[in-house]
C-alpha cells in the first residue's frame, strides 16, 4: 500500500492500540460514572461539556502550532497527555467526580494534541486509491482487538477494580510513546496557518460546507456523541454488570467486522447510496421497536443495531472525508481545515450533552424519548448529506 510499510502497520497499531483505550474511557468510563454517581448522567454531560469545551478551543491552536512545524512532537505529546488523563483515573479514584474540571481538560487537550496530527498523517500517507482498503483494514484489525478486549477489561474490573485495570491502560499508552517513534516527521513549509483563507475556500465549495455540516451531525451523535453515551447507560442499567458491558461490546465488533467486509466485497462503489440510507434507517426503526416495548431484549435489539451500523456509516464517511481532503483547493490548507472540522465536531458534541444535562437535571423519561428520537432522525439527514458529498 506503501513504500514505507512498517511505518504504516506502526499507524495502524498505534490507533488500535489508542482503540483499547478509548473502550476503557468510553463504555467503561461511562459506568464508572454510574457507579461512582448518584447523578450519573448530569456528571457525565458536565463532564463531556467541559472535555469537548477544550477540545474546541484546542483545535485551532492545535492546528497553529503543527502547520509548518512539530507534528510528530505533537502527537507524542497527545500521547503523554493521554497517560496523565489515565493516570488521573488511578490516583483520583472515588473522588474523581470531585475533580471533574481536571479530568476534563486532561482529556480534551490529549484528544486535540493526538488527534489533529494523527488525522493528518492519514491524509498525507495514505492515497485516495488505497483509502478504502486501509480504513477497512484497519477498522478489521480494531474490531478484532475490541472482541477480546471487552470481555478482559469487563472481567478486570469484576474482579479487581477500576484503578488496576487502568494501570494496564497506562502500560498500553507507554507502547505507543514508543511506536511514535517509528513514524517518519513530515517535511515543514514555509506556509503560515491562514483562517481566512480557508473559510473563503469553503465558502465557495459545496463539499466543504457538507464536510462541515456532516461534522456537527456526526458531534450531535455518531463520533462520541450523547446518544452513544445514552445506549451505554441504557445496557449497563439492564444488566448492572461491567462483564455483561464487555460481552455486549465484543458481539458489536464481531458483528463490525463482518459487516465490514460485506461492505468492500459488495457494496463499495456500488449502491452505496441505498446501502447509506439504510444504515441511517435501521437504528431508528430498532428506537421505535425499543421505546414502544421497553425490555432488556430490546434495549439489546437496539444497542446492537446502532452501534454495528453507525460503525459502518462513520467508516463510509471517514473514506469520503479523506478522499476530499486531498482536492487542490485544500492541498495547502488542510490543517487550516481539519482545525475548523474540529470545531463543527465539537460544537456537535456539545449540543447533543447539553441536551443530555437537561434530561439529567430535570430526570424526565419522557424528554430522554424525545432527545433519543431527535438524536437517532439526526442521522437521516447525515446520510442524505453525506450521499450527496463529491468532490
Amino acid at each position: 500500500m506503501n513504500k514505507n510499510n512498517k511505518e504504516f502497520k506502526s499507524i495502524i497499531l498505534i490507533n488500535v492500540l489508542r482503540d483499547i483505550i478509548e473502550i476503557f474511557s468510553g463504555p467503561f468510563l461511562t459506568a464508572y460514572f454510574i457507579k461512582t454517581s448518584i447523578e450519573s448522567m448530569i456528571s457525565l454531560s458536565i463532564f463531556n461539556i467541559f472535555s469537548y469545551t477544550i477540545l474546541l478551543l484546542f483545535s485551532i491552536i492545535v492546528g497553529f502550532i503543527i502547520k509548518n512545524k512539530l507534528k510528530i512532537f505533537t502527537f507524542r505529546v497527545g500521547i503523554l497527555l493521554n497517560f496523565a488523563y489515565i493516570l488521573s483515573f488511578i490516583l483520583l479514584k472515588n473522588k474523581i467526580i470531585d475533580y471533574l474540571w481536571l479530568v476534563s481538560i486532561l482529556y480534551g487537550l490529549s484528544t486535540s494534541f493526538y488527534y489533529m496530527p494523527f488525522n493528518f498523517f492519514l491524509t498525507k500517507k495514505i492515497k485516495n486509491s488505497d483509502r478504502s482498503k486501509f480504513e477497512v483494514r484497519k477498522k478489521t484489525l480494531s474490531n478484532f482487538t475490541n472482541i477480546l478486549i471487552p470481555i478482559f477489561l469487563g472481567s478486570m474490573i469484576t474482579l479487581t477494580n477500576y484503578s488496576f485495570t487502568a494501570i494496564i491502560i497506562l502500560i498500553i499508552s507507554f507502547i505507543q510513546i514508543i511506536l511514535s517513534f517509528i513514524l517518519e516527521p513530515i517535511p515543514n513549509t514555509k506556509e503560515k496557518f491562514n483562517l481566512i483563507k480557508t473559510i473563503k475556500n469553503i465558502q465557495q465549495n459545496k463539499s466543504l460546507k457538507r464536510i462541515l455540516l456532516l461534522a456537527y451531525i456526526s458531534g450531535f451523535t455518531l463520533s462520541s456523541g450523547a446518544l452513544i453515551t445514552i445506549n451505554t447507560i441504557l445496557v449497563y442499567n439492564a444488566f448492572n454488570s461491567d462483564f455483561n458491558l464487555g460481552i455486549l461490546t465484543s458481539i458489536v465488533s464481531i458483528l463490525q467486522i463482518i459487516f465490514a467486509i460485506l461492505y468492500k466485497k459488495y457494496f463499495e462503489n456500488k449502491n452505496e447510496k441505498k446501502l447509506i440510507l439504510f444504515l441511517s434507517i435501521i437504528p431508528n426503526l430498532s428506537l421505535i421497536l425499543f421505546i414502544l416495548f421497553n425490555s432488556n431484549t430490546t434495549i439489546v435489539i437496539y444497542y446492537l443495531c446502532y452501534n454495528v451500523l453507525i460503525n459502518l456509516l462513520s467508516m463510509i464517511h471517514t473514506i469520503k472525508l479523506f478522499n476530499i481532503l486531498n482536492i487542490d483547493v485544500l492541498i495547502k490548507d488542510q490543517i487550516e481545515f481539519l482545525s475548523i472540522r474540529e470545531v463543527f465536531l465539537n460544537l456537535g458534541r456539545i449540543s447533543g450533552f447539553l441536551l443530555l444535562l437537561l434530561i439529567g437535571l430535570t430526570n424526565n423519561i419522557f424528554l430522554l424519548n424525545i432527545v433519543m428520537i431527535l438524536l437517532a432522525l439526526s442521522l437521516i439527514i447525515f446520510s442524505n448529506i453525506l450521499n450527496k458529498l463529491n468532490k
